[in-house]
């Protein structure tokens, strides 16, 4: 994710769709189920999504999202990372701030861009939801949302063979995402697996 996030948020500001999926009278909501914060942190492969295609990110191929937590801050540092166009394309990174908003569970964070020129300057009033709607409990898939349903990221700690990563794709479809618009991101097939983080 240009200026973005699962990192682009920033054009949801402006409330820009760029999705065909029709409203739904409830918006998605973050799982109820508590996460351990420092187990999701780590780097996570992004296996599909509904892109923001202004930042570029249908082009992208290898995505990984990284997150790093800041005690002192109490925040989060989140570096994303992809190659445009081809899996030896040219490097698109993308940086954000955020901070858990529903301590309860830490499924529901509000992120901050860093922008052009701007760098984190507007993150005192540019917090934009990202809800964590699903998580394994060996914090080796996740599926992070948005409220409207526009945007979608599919995160692996590994490369998946076809049948499991369908299957989150189903249960995405389950939360009211439209299939035709999930876009499955292109690997290098001998990428590792990342590690999960101790608690």
């Amino acid at each position: 994710l240009i200026f973005a996030v699962p990192s682009i948020l920033v054009l949801l500001q402006f409330g820009c769709s760029l999705s065909s999926v029709p409203p739904l009278k409830e918006p998605l909501l973050a799982s109820k189920t508590p996460i351990d914060l420092k187990r999701f942190m780590g780097s996570w492969y992004v296996l599909g999504h509904i892109p923001v295609r202004l930042v570029k990110e249908h082009t992208a191929s290898n995505a990984v999202e990284t997150y790093t937590w800041n005690e002192a801050k109490q925040e989060m540092w989140v570096h994303y990372r992809f190659n445009e166009n081809a899996l030896d394309g040219k490097i698109n990174d993308s940086y954000q701030r955020g901070w858990v908003f529903n301590k309860e569970t830490s499924t529901e964070w509000r992120v901050s861009p860093k922008l052009p020129l701007l760098g984190y300057a507007l993150s005192g009033f540019l917090k934009l939801p990202y809800i964590i709607v699903d998580c394994t409990k060996d914090y080796s898939t996740s599926i992070v949302g948005y409220p409207n349903r526009d945007y979608l990221w599919i995160l692996s700690r590994s490369l998946l063979p076809d049948a499991k990563y369908e299957k989150l794709v189903r249960k995405s479809v389950a939360m009211g995402y439209n299939e035709n618009l999930i876009r499955r991101v292109p690997h290098d097939s001998t990428a590792k697996s990342f590690p999960v983080p101790e608690s």
